[in-house]
C-alpha cells in the first residue's frame, strides 16, 4: 500500500492528456501538483516538495522540455524519483531519460493503471531504501544524514543533521532540551556550544531560505520549531 500522503507531480502541456491523469491519480489516492510546462514546474518544485514526478518530454513546443526540466531540478538539488512520458520511442530518447536519472521510460499511449502501479511500487521501493523524516518542508535522509529545505540541499555537518533531526522527530511546537541535543550528537557538543551550532543550522537554511525562521529559542530549556504565532509547548 502507498503512503497516504505521497504527492505527484504531473508535468503534461495537452489538457486533454492532463486533466484524466490528474483525475485517476487523485482517484488512486494521491495528492496531484498539476503543471503544463517546464517555467511553471521549475517554479512550482523549488518550493514543492514531491514524491515522484511525471513529466511528458516535450512541453508547449519544446522538443526536450521534460529533459531540461530535469537538469534544472538536478542541478538544484531535486532527487525525488522520475517517470518520463512521451510519445518518442526511440533508443535515444530512452537513453537519455535513464541517464538523467529516470526511474522508468513510457511511451504514449500507455494504461493508467500501468502508470499508477508502477508508482506504487516506486515509493515502496525508494521509501524502504531510503529512510527520511519529514516535518513541513524539510525532507532529513536519515541513512545518508542529507537534508533537504523546500526541494533545495542544507549543506550540514553530521553533528549538525543529528540535531536537526531532533525537530523533526519532536514535532512542531515541541521544545527539543539542551540536553537532547547534547545526546543526539553523542557528547560531541557541549552545552556551551549549542547556540552556537544552532547558528549555524539556521544560516543552512537561510542560505536556500532568507525567510527562514522557524526554529526558536525556549528560554533556559533549548529550543523548538514553530511560527512566532505559535505558542510553544
Amino acid at each position: 500500500m502507498k503512503p497516504a500522503t505521497a504527492t505527484i507531480a504531473l508535468v503534461e502541456d495537452d489538457p486533454l492528456q492532463r486533466r484524466p491523469l490528474e483525475e485517476a491519480l487523485q482517484e488512486a489516492g494521491f495528492r496531484v501538483l498539476s503543471l503544463q510546462n517546464r517555467q511553471q514546474a521549475e517554479s512550482a518544485l523549488q518550493s514543492t516538495p514531491v514524491d515522484v514526478l511525471v513529466a511528458d518530454i516535450i512541453l508547449e513546443g519544446e522538443r526536450d522540455g521534460g529533459f531540461d526540466l530535469a537538469r534544472s531540478l538536478q542541478k538544484n538539488g531535486f532527487s525525488s524519483p522520475i517517470i518520463f512520458l512521451s510519445e518518442r520511442q526511440d533508443e535515444y530518447d530512452i537513453m537519455t531519460g535513464h541517464a538523467l536519472g529516470a526511474i522508468d521510460y513510457l511511451p504514449k499511449p500507455f494504461n493508467i493503471n500501468i502508470l499508477i502501479a508502477k508508482i506504487n511500487n516506486l515509493l515502496k521501493l525508494t521509501r524502504h531504501a531510503v529512510p527520511r523524516t519529514k516535518i513541513d518542508d524539510l525532507i532529513l535522509d536519515t541513512e545518508n544524514l542529507q537534508a533537504q529545505w523546500k526541494g533545495k540541499p542544507l549543506h550540514l555537518t553530521a553533528t549538525e543533521f543529528e540535531m536537526l533531526r531532533q525537530f523533526a522527530e519532536a514535532g512542531r511546537n515541541r521544545v527539543v532540551t539542551y540536553d537532547q541535543l547534547k545526546e543526539a550528537t553523542q557528547g560531541v557538543v557541549e552545552r556551551n556550544t549549542i547556540n552556537t551550532h544552532i547558528c549555524r543550522i539556521r544560516n543552512a537554511f537561510r542560505k536556500v531560505d532568507p525567510d527562514f525562521n522557524l526554529i526558536h529559542n525556549e528560554y533556559g530549556r533549548g529550543y523548538s520549531w514553530r511560527t512566532r504565532d505559535e505558542k510553544s509547548s
